[in-house]
């Protein structure tokens, strides 16, 4: 819809975007939130007034302007939920916001998804980011580690309810977003389902196992038929195993690599705690999982105050530990930048163009 002049200002744009918030990113640990409200306005007036007034039909208008504001809503939910289950910070979900408010729709060809074509974005960014980390933690790691680490991702148990939790997740987010993803694209129902276990196992993984159980009886109950065919298993086995290598093997690997342990009277305000502190009998201990009585901290960013808080308690004796996990930031922007790159120069989803190539 938008005409050639127009297209090539929001292109110019994404790329000024990019260099700026991912020098920021690096530099300064913090994307502005200027910036992102620039980006925004320009994609309004380019992607939704710019349209209003080219030289279409009017239904070819509202069309282009409904699927633009339909697919920036879809982003900003998915920006906000990635926040809240910690998949990234408050700015990388903005961030993701402006791009695919920025990006027209005319960008998304290959594997694009109705309503939502933005999906491709955060597909190509994530698959930028698993490469880019796994190459990172490869290698800075030694052998030893990677096979201790192997052994103790390799858990039977926790592989297990993967499996439960994958059967049943893919199984319910094929219903109810059947209208949202309105594809019969296996690859991108499966990315889309992967990823969804993602958010839920980082947020609600106890929650996860336990309904995983009674949903998967449920599924091959009343989906008997299709459980057991080979076009089922010959698509769900490679899926288990990449997201139980991803989630287990490289999530262990990128714990041991990007989190140190910081003594309390060390901390300093911006850090971002891995582990959460919970209150038991007027003594404070600390877990990963969460629980009752949780100290009120800025987890995802301490800020003075909180140190002072841990300080005083540590001072008081009521700490019963002297050190906290810590992640090392590592800037997400630039990845961002990477995956709207990545979207602009092969126009669309990098798995469906491979599967295209191969197939």
């Amino acid at each position: 819809m938008l005409d050639n002049l127009a297209f090539i200002s929001n292109i110019l744009f994404v790329l000024v975007l990019g260099v700026v918030t991912s020098y920021d990113d690096i530099k300064k640990n913090r994307i502005s939130n200027r910036y992102v409200t620039i980006a925004v306005i320009f994609a309004f007036l380019t992607n939704i007034l710019g349209s209003y007034f080219a030289q279409a039909s009017a239904d070819t208008k509202m069309l282009y302007i409904e699927t633009t504001l339909l697919n920036a809503f879809f982003a900003l939910l998915l920006g906000f939920i990635f926040w809240y289950a910690k998949v990234w910070r408050a700015g990388d979900g903005k961030l993701f916001f402006a791009y695919a408010f920025l990006l027209p729709i005319s960008t998304y060809y290959y594997g694009y998804i109705p309503y939502f074509p933005s999906f491709t974005l955060l597909t190509n960014t994530l698959l930028t980011a698993f490469f880019l980390l796994t190459f990172n933690v490869w290698v800075a790691t030694s052998t030893d580690e990677k096979l201790e680490i192997l052994k103790k991702s390799a858990d039977p148990k926790q592989l297990f309810y993967i499996l439960l939790s994958l059967i049943s997740v893919q199984w319910v987010s094929s219903a109810l977003f059947a209208y949202l993803l309105p594809t019969t694209d296996v690859i991108t129902t499966t990315v889309f389902s992967i990823l969804l276990l993602f958010v839920l196992m980082n947020q609600f993984r106890e929650l996860l196992y336990e309904a995983s159980i009674p949903i998967t009886i449920l599924r091959i109950v009343l989906d008997y038929r299709t459980v057991t065919s080979y076009g089922f298993l010959a698509q769900f086995l490679p899926a288990f195993i990449l997201f139980a290598v991803a989630f287990n093997f490289i999530t262990e690997l990128g714990i041991f690599r990007f989190t140190e342990r910081i003594r309390i009277n060390d901390l300093k305000a911006g850090m971002c705690c891995v582990e959460k502190v919970t209150r038991k009998a007027g003594l404070y201990g600390k877990t990963s999982e969460g629980g009752k009585l949780m100290l009120d901290l800025s987890y995802e960013s301490l800020t003075d105050g909180d140190i002072k808080k841990l300080r005083k308690l540590n001072d008081t004796g009521k700490l019963k530990f002297e050190e906290l996990t810590i992640w090392q930031t590592i800037p997400f922007a630039p990845i961002l930048f990477l995956g709207a790159l990545l979207t602009l120069i092969i126009h669309g989803d990098i798995v469906a163009l491979l599967k295209l190539i191969l197939l």
